[in-house]
């Protein structure tokens, strides 16, 4: 069964909310408050006195309200859990966890450095196996 992308999400969130509270919060204070912009743009309708305006910001209200109260709440925790005060056992996706003063990142450029397969290779090596790998022919 397809559903609709909005709905999916919905299902999701509401499942992961469940299962990994602190998690998807620490997530959340990345979010790009999509939410807060939505009733802000319908608070503009409102502000200009357009018809129908009040009935659009509570549609806006109702719909996005909840994600951007999610959203605020999420980045008071993510502040919160930056600083340390809260879940230093939890990690976010997003930022990776607090930093523990060493490099993490790999030199692509150094062989040793974990980078992967064809990294270990030198060009004489990987010219050597080209070499020895058969040629088709029709």
């Amino acid at each position: 069964m397809n559903l609709p992308r909005p709905i999916a999400d919905l299902i999701c969130l509401t499942r992961d909310l469940a299962r990994n509270p602190r998690m998807v919060l620490l997530n959340r204070g990345h979010h790009r408050w999509v939410p807060a912009g939505v009733i802000a743009t319908a608070g503009l309708f409102v502000a200009t006195d357009t018809p129908g305006g009040h009935h659009l910001l509570a549609a806006a209200l109702l719909v996005a309200g909840p994600a951007w109260a999610l959203d605020m709440v999420g980045a008071l925790a993510h502040g919160l859990w930056q600083s340390g005060r809260i879940w230093a056992d939890v990690e976010c996706e997003c930022c990776g966890g607090p930093d523990d003063g060493e490099d993490d990142d790999i030199d692509p450029n150094n062989p040793t450095g974990g980078g992967g397969l064809v990294l270990s290779f030198t060009d004489t090596d990987l010219r050597n196996w080209l070499d020895d790998q058969p040629t088709p022919t029709r």
